[in-house]
């Protein structure tokens, strides 16, 4: 877990995330809490990604007064990334749970915590995660007949199931379940897995604040992450878009030579490129104020 939080301006100071291909962000570790209560926000990455990677909105986050723990979920993130573990919806919201669990009664942290201000943040597979927190139900049926008729042409059905994902042999039981954590009072969703796949009627049930964030617009989102349509079934959802951004936006800021680390990985380098002449460090500007406005409003002090 990274926990980044509003601090004082001790600490040792560092990079945080800065590898080969991360150019990463200035922090400082053990910096000594502010003796403030703040909302404390749960930030969740996506499949093969890292708390890390998201390092620039956690301390963002820290400086405009909120708390963020950031979890690497078991089996999804960098280096640790198996389909059909991560298929395991489920495994993600109970990390969620658990977090809160854990710094609402640490005797440090729980003093630090606004109880009643609690909400999440995801991003893609993460985004699937902290829906179904807030109430949403997957639909094992409507994501197979979805990547059935992607026509290969989807990313996010290819990664399952050339990983080995057999659909016919997912636990439908807890693929399907309730997985909401009432003391949840907001989410936002960024490019949310499985936006097409949710059961209808869990979506009309949902009752917090729901912000939901395209990264592009138009015909630049990623087909399996659309999420227009999901916020029009969801009564208290709010919808934005990001032009210019495309999915891998939603990372850090990657070094000069990036894309040719990624090469001599056999990647690929659209982790790297964004859609247009607006730089990943504007853009992350206009994400943060997206997030920041809606959470600061719907985890105002009541």
């Amino acid at each position: 877990m990274l926990l980044t939080y509003p601090a004082k301006s001790d600490g040792d100071a560092y990079t945080l995330g800065a590898d080969a291909l991360w150019q990463g962000v200035p922090a400082r570790r053990n910096a000594t809490p502010v003796a403030e209560k703040f909302p404390l926000v749960i930030l969740s990455h996506g499949s093969g990604g890292n708390a890390s990677a998201l390092g620039w909105l956690s301390t963002e986050l820290a400086r405009h007064g909120f708390i963020v723990a950031a979890p690497n979920h078991l089996h999804s993130t960098s280096g640790d990334s198996i389909p059909v573990e991560s298929f395991k919806l489920w495994e993600r919201p109970q990390d969620i749970s658990s977090l809160i669990d854990r710094l609402t009664s640490d005797p440090q942290w729980s003093g630090l915590v606004d109880q009643d201000r609690i909400g999440a943040i995801g991003f893609s597979l993460g985004g699937t995660s902290v829906m179904l927190s807030a109430g949403a139900r997957a639909s094992l049926d409507a994501f197979d007949e979805y990547c059935a008729g992607s026509d290969g042409k989807d990313a996010g059905c290819n990664w399952f199931q050339h990983g080995g994902v057999d659909f016919s042999k997912v636990d439908r039981e807890a693929f399907e379940g309730s997985y909401a954590d009432p003391r949840l009072k907001a989410v936002v969703a960024v490019d949310p897995g499985l936006a097409m796949a949710y059961q209808p009627e869990s979506l009309k049930t949902m009752a917090i604040p729901v912000k939901l964030i395209n990264l592009g617009d138009g015909d630049a989102i990623m087909p399996g992450v659309r999420a227009q349509t999901l916020a029009k079934a969801i009564a208290a959802a709010q919808y934005a878009a990001v032009p210019g951004a495309v999915h891998f936006t939603f990372l850090g800021v990657c070094n000069p030579d990036g894309a040719a680390v990624l090469k001599r990985y056999g990647e690929e380098d659209p982790i790297c490129t964004d859609g247009g002449d607006i730089p990943r460090e504007e853009l992350h500007k206009q994400i943060f104020f997206q997030i920041a406005a809606f959470l600061r409003k719907a985890l105002a002090e009541r």
